[in-house]
């Protein structure tokens, strides 16, 4: 274990011991939670470590830090720093330095923390919540864009014409930006401030609970399809409102990692289906950074306030690295990426061709076996001599592409897919589709009505068995 993650774990132990004294409610959250799972301690040198709190209990938990622990713990949020990208909480630990000039988020307060998801269980009024989502366009940098979008999405709902609202989706960092013209008519009035604390404190008044159907099972929606329960939410970073289980706090199970003990939630399919969507399990096992990155500044002994007053005076400040990593992010994402991409979707389509030969031939002197298995519905034949087939529709379905040689060769890979109950897909018109029919849908016309046999033979070429 490294002195970062020792001191980490340390700062879980305080939340932990404070949460049971003030009867507060906390489980290990993101992909904490899936690490800790899947592992009894750190394998590498990760140093990120997130917990969810319901909103009311982690003001509770800061009052008890103030009142408590302050010369050596805060827990930064918009209250003491405006400018973080979303409603979090961050408890830090003053007397340690930590800053990762890899982050594109200005922070205060950078010393070892342990990061804080809020949750919520009522649902705040429409102002409320369209003016949380102005703060986080303002923190994004993209407050210019917010006018542009509320008058793109007056279009898209008097002519139902969705590229309007598309169009505004490219250039902004949230998804969801209902209700964002209450933030745009309240900020002529409040000041950044006023706004944060009239989200914070409306938040903690409502009364109207999150409610979802997603968590009924499929007998109790047969019976009422309108039918829905009160749940839990939490607001991410894209301004997302995710659902998750009303029973979030109460039915958890301990994980021990590192000697200790810590509370994640006992459903874990549900819990990450919820966070992630589709492909939760891949997802919710993703990268945790380390502290061995040459971005990385940090020090367990030495506060971090007297590591800011000594580059005080530096031509660079802290903000200012922030906001050329945000800057670059910007680029990448607009720019380098989207062509990458695009070049890389060409490259993948030329590649089909090629390999649609290729296996074609490999296949050739194999097609009475193909054939004979496939009549005698035996799978695990056809998935033996098919591997190369199947393995080549899964490449290119990750890229969005089709693969494709025959009606023939298709037709028995679709006896090994659905034998292994392969997940399909909803088209743009919202039609189920099956993995074939998904498969299928994305091949172009030209290999649909002309197979490698029937190019050739038209060209006059002679294949070598």
């Amino acid at each position: 274990m490294t002195d970062v993650q020792s001191k980490l774990l340390a700062l879980t132990d305080e939340i932990i011991e404070i949460c049971k004294k003030e009867k507060l409610n906390y489980i290990v959250s993101n992909l904490t939670a899936a690490y800790i799972s899947d592992h009894k301690k750190f394998d590498a040198d990760q140093c990120f470590f997130t917990m969810m709190m319901p909103l009311k209990d982690i003001i509770k938990l800061e009052k008890y830090v103030n009142k408590n622990l302050s010369r050596t713990r805060v827990i930064e949020y918009w209250k003491n720093n405006p400018d973080l990208h979303m409603l979090k909480f961050r408890y830090v630990d003053k007397t340690t330095l930590f800053f990762d000039g890899s982050s594109s988020e200005r922070h205060k307060y950078n010393g070892i923390c342990v990061n804080i998801m809020p949750t919520r269980e009522f649902e705040p009024a429409d102002d409320v919540r369209g003016i949380e989502r102005f703060i986080q366009m303002q923190n994004y940098k993209q407050e210019s864009y917010v006018l542009l979008a509320i008058l793109l999405k007056i279009l898209t709902r008097v002519t139902h014409y969705r590229k309007f609202k598309s169009l505004i989706m490219h250039f902004i960092k949230l998804e969801n930006i209902n209700y964002i013209h209450y933030g745009w008519l309240k900020r002529h009035k409040m000041t950044k401030q006023e706004m944060i604390d009239y989200v914070i404190s409306e938040n903690l008044k409502a009364k109207k609970p999150y409610t979802s159907a997603r968590f009924l099972s499929e007998e109790e929606l047969k019976k009422n399809e309108n039918l829905k329960e009160n749940c839990l939410a939490f607001m991410d970073n894209r301004s997302n409102v995710i659902k998750l289980p009303i029973d979030l706090y109460k039915n958890v199970k301990e994980v021990e990692f590192e000697g200790r003990k810590y509370n994640v939630y006992a459903d874990e399919e549900k819990y990450y289906e919820s966070m992630y969507g589709n492909g939760w399990y891949e997802k919710s096992r993703g990268e945790i950074l380390g502290s061995d990155r040459s971005t990385v500044i940090y020090d367990t002994e030495l506060p971090f306030e007297e590591y800011m007053d000594y580059i005080k005076n530096d031509e660079v400040s802290l903000f200012d690295i922030a906001d050329s990593k945000y800057s670059y992010n910007t680029w990448m994402g607009k720019v380098h990426n989207p062509a990458v991409n695009k070049t890389w979707h060409t490259f993948m389509r030329a590649r089909r061709s090629v390999d649609r030969i290729d296996i074609w031939y490999r296949l050739r002197n194999k097609r009475e076996k193909i054939k004979s298995a496939y009549e005698a519905g035996d799978v695990s034949k056809l998935k033996k001599i098919l591997k190369g087939y199947l393995n080549a529709t899964e490449k290119y379905r990750e890229e969005k592409i089709g693969f494709y040689i025959d009606d023939e060769l298709f037709k028995c890979a679709e006896l090994v897919w659905e034998s292994e109950n392969r997940e399909g897909k909803t088209d743009k018109d919202g039609n189920e589709l099956t993995y074939a029919q998904y498969i299928y849908s994305l091949v172009p016309d030209i290999y649909k009505t002309e197979t490698p046999d029937e190019y050739f033979s038209k060209r006059g070429v002679i294949i070598d068995n």
